[in-house]
């Protein structure tokens, strides 16, 4: 097994944590909500979520510029079309993805400050 991980390995990773937090924190018939007992649980998994997209535009342009430059010294092929248009609609994508990260980014910042303030009154669950 090779030392260093693949990017792709990486993205997968990050997109399997996501996963399992969606599994862990669904309402069961003996938890309301899953394994978040406490405020301070979802704080901190926000913040989690908050460096994720503060994250993701690096790694969209980082692919977008690979891409581009993979295209720039003619080494990419096609099976239809010309390969010209979808390094071009690959691009335009990644580039929209990452104003979207942004604000999802944005978006998770204030919610991260909305649960600084919050904590828990009731019976503690098991």
């Amino acid at each position: 097994m090779s030392a260093t991980r693949k990017p792709q390995d990486s993205a997968d990773t990050a997109a399997e944590s996501v996963r399992t937090f969606n599994h862990a924190t669904l309402p069961t018939p003996r938890s309301r909500s899953g394994s978040l007992h406490h405020p301070g649980q979802a704080y901190s998994s926000v913040a989690a979520f908050k460096r994720m997209a503060q994250y993701l535009p690096q790694s969209f342009d980082q692919t977008s510029g690979f891409l581009t430059c993979l295209h720039l010294e003619g080494t990419l092929t096609a099976d239809y079309g010309l390969v010209a248009d979808h390094v071009s609609a690959a691009t335009t994508a990644l580039a929209d993805a990452s104003r979207c990260a942004d604000m999802l980014a944005d978006a998770l910042n204030r919610a991260h400050s909305a649960l600084s303030p919050l904590g828990y009154s009731g019976e503690i669950e098991d």
